[in-house]
């Protein structure tokens, strides 16, 4: 009788959650809820990215994807997005595109346009994006392409502006430009 009592209570003890295993329950339901939200914010980088190619119409050989680092440089990654976005502290996932452009196709002189770009999505599942010199944030949905428009056409003619309005050194074949800096 004594050793069935024994083996009771070593199974109410299995059974029993201590504080330390529940714990680690909530720790494992949090990084569960993160690992589906960023693979959620992963799919939808590539949406943008395929939003911005088809809004630019922007030939694959003109585009390139750049990291963000710590003190707001581009950083050139391969072709492939989980290498270029990257969360902050301030709840937005950051990566740059480069769009070179010349005047006519494929020629020199060309120059490479450097956008810092900006995304976050709420707890309602609300998708909202900005570049990150300007104020300005603007919601798209998932799936929609005509809700980027707005975005893009915001960035057309931030870039049009910055052609127009900035003193350009054409000092090679190949330059660069960074919106939303003046070079000096």
């Amino acid at each position: 009788m004594q050793i069935r009592t024994n083996e009771k209570v070593k199974k109410l003890r299995i059974m029993e959650m201590t504080k330390f295993h529940q714990l680690c329950g909530a720790y494992d339901k949090a990084q569960t809820n993160f690992e589906k939200y960023q693979k959620d914010c992963h799919l939808l980088s590539m949406e943008i990215v395929r939003e911005l190619k088809s809004f630019f119409q922007i030939p694959e050989s003109q585009f390139s994807l750049y990291k963000i680092n710590d003190k707001g440089g581009f950083e050139l990654v391969p072709a492939a997005l989980i290498h270029a976005i990257r969360l902050t502290e301030d709840h937005y996932w950051h990566f740059g595109v480069g769009l070179t452009v010349c005047k006519a196709p494929e020629t020199l002189p060309e120059e490479l346009i450097l956008i810092h770009l900006m995304f976050r999505r709420n707890d309602k599942e609300e998708c909202f994006i900005k570049y990150a010199n300007g104020n300005e944030e603007f919601q798209i949905k998932k799936g929609n392409s005509s809700s980027y428009i707005p975005f893009f056409e915001y960035l057309f003619i931030l870039i049009l502006k910055s052609y127009d309005e900035q003193l350009q050194l054409f000092i090679g074949e190949k330059t660069t430009r960074r919106l939303g800096y003046v070079k000096s």
